[in-house]
């Protein structure tokens, strides 16, 4: 299972990073250029983002903070997907605050992963 332990850093920090790309990658729309260099980021984050709560459960970590945190990751990317995919046109400010929420449990896996045991 120490495999799967030492998976769990590089995950959070390549959903970090691609959170923080999205955001880039998002800001650039606003000029009304075709990139789907947007679209294409939050699938993968959804897959990556999904696969975080499998991976800390399969490992064996008791940390309540990393389970938690892995779960709200995995919670915040569905429903910034749907978001994004059905309600862009009447609700598309709450983009902004999930993606800060998920920056910051993201911040929060790569931080308790730490101090776990």
């Amino acid at each position: 299972m120490s495999e799967l332990r030492k998976a769990i850093r590089p995950l959070a920090g390549t959903i970090l990073a691609l959170t923080l790309f999205q955001g880039i990658a998002g800001w650039r729309l606003l000029n009304f250029e075709t990139d789907i260099g947007h679209e294409h980021t939050a699938y993968l984050l959804t897959v990556l983002a999904i696969a975080l709560p499998v991976v800390v459960i399969k490992s064996g970590i008791d940390d309540k903070s990393v389970r938690g945190n892995s779960f709200a990751v995995a919670g915040i990317v569905v429903i910034q997907l749907l978001v994004g995919l059905y309600l862009m046109g009447s609700y598309g400010w709450i983009h902004i605050p999930l993606a800060m929420m998920l920056t910051a449990h993201s911040f929060a896996v790569l931080i308790s992963m730490r101090h776990a045991q």
